[in-house]
């Protein structure tokens, strides 16, 4: 009688398993944070500079805030960076494409702004 070949069970190839998941990045949070698309629906062109421009824009404002010596409410920060985003394209530094529709609404997308200026203004990362 032969023997019998032994046969390990066979794996599925990492070919046919989904990719795993990877968690975001602390640089791609706040990438998603600084870029109005997810907030307001502002789609601005080219997209790989907004978050830089939009986090200039939030030292300029924590250096506005430490010589107020007081924050930004979330209606002045709304204002604020409506006319930032306008003048961006006004500019011609950037266009606007079509719009899209925010994941988030506007209120929590200021509020994230308002944490990374207050941040800023006391010296702290964002």
């Amino acid at each position: 009688m032969p023997k019998k070949k032994k046969t390990s069970p066979r794996r599925p190839s990492s070919r046919s398993r989904p990719a795993r998941p990877q968690p975001w990045t602390a640089a791609q949070v706040r990438d998603v944070l600084t870029n109005p698309i997810y907030g307001y629906g502002i789609v601005l062109e080219p997209a790989d500079r907004v978050p830089i421009e939009i986090q200039e824009f939030e030292a300029q404002l924590a250096d506005e805030q430490n010589k107020r010596g007081f924050g930004f409410t979330l209606q002045g920060l709304d204002e604020r960076f409506q006319s930032f985003f306008t003048s961006l394209v006004e500019s011609g530094s950037f266009t606007r494409g079509k719009e899209a529709q925010p994941i988030i609404d506007k209120e929590t997308w200021l509020q994230a702004q308002q944490v990374a200026i207050g941040r800023l203004a006391r010296g702290e990362p964002t």
